[in-house]
């Protein structure tokens, strides 16, 4: 079995003030170091832009989970699985399950967060997010999702990034 890289927070942000064209610590929340837990919103059109200089999308395990908002002909890639993304999906991964995501075509917009196990500490939320089917090694990540539902998530999205100031930053609101 090949080596897998595994992507750090630390490295996720390296590689989000590249392919924002932000300072690092513009992306970062006030008192990072001081918090318990991590979580942070961004825009997939950012993103892709990067892994088109880059030409590759990394097939990795993250140290974080991720939560996607995929909007556009996409395809999955897992140790166990391929997934075809027709128009719209909802896409969760944790750092047990390495995978990549590559676009099929042109037309992409959505969003994203990362967060890290803290951020949802069992005894404060009552959530352990290895326990969910969406999180397990072996399960099913990938949700198709209607036009509406797409609209009605990334509007959630939205009403999250306007709570993130330090971002100063909003997605395409066509999400």
């Amino acid at each position: 079995m090949k080596n897998i890289k595994s992507t750090s927070l630390d490295d996720f942000y390296k590689e989000a003030a590249n392919f924002t064209g932000r300072d690092i610590n513009s992306l970062l929340p006030p008192g990072i170091k001081k918090e318990i837990g991590h979580f942070n919103v961004f825009d997939i059109s950012q993103t892709l832009r990067e892994v088109k200089r880059k030409q590759i999308m990394p097939y990795n395990r993250r140290a974080y989970y991720k939560i996607s908002l995929i909007r556009g002909k996409n395809r999955a890639e897992y140790a166990d699985k391929v997934i075809e993304i027709k128009k719209n999906a909802l896409l969760f991964a944790s750092p047990k399950v390495p995978y990549h995501w590559i676009p099929q075509d042109e037309n992409q917009s959505g969003s994203f967060c990362v967060f890290t196990d803290e951020f949802l500490v069992k005894n404060k939320s009552g959530v352990a997010l290895d326990e969910l089917p969406i999180f397990k090694s072996g399960g099913y990540p990938v949700f198709e999702i209607t036009d509406e539902q797409a609209d009605e998530i990334g509007l959630l999205f939205t009403k999250v990034l306007k709570q993130l100031p330090w971002l100063g930053l909003l997605p395409d609101t066509r999400l």
